[in-house]
């Protein structure tokens, strides 16, 4: 299938980090994005993370 998100779990991840981030606010630069894309992780938790790794 062209687009299976179901197929990949770090589609589920990335929409839940987004979700995270993009309410907040407008991001200055790439090192502020990157250090808030860090914390949305750490704030999942690692239920989500432990998924993506029984997937490799």
């Amino acid at each position: 299938p062209r687009y299976s998100p179901h197929l990949n779990p770090m589609e589920g991840v990335w929409r839940r980090v987004k979700g995270f981030l993009m309410p907040r606010r407008h991001y200055g630069g790439v090192e502020e994005l990157r250090e808030a894309v860090v914390q949305a992780l750490k704030a999942l938790g690692g239920v989500e993370l432990k998924i993506l790794g029984e997937g490799t």
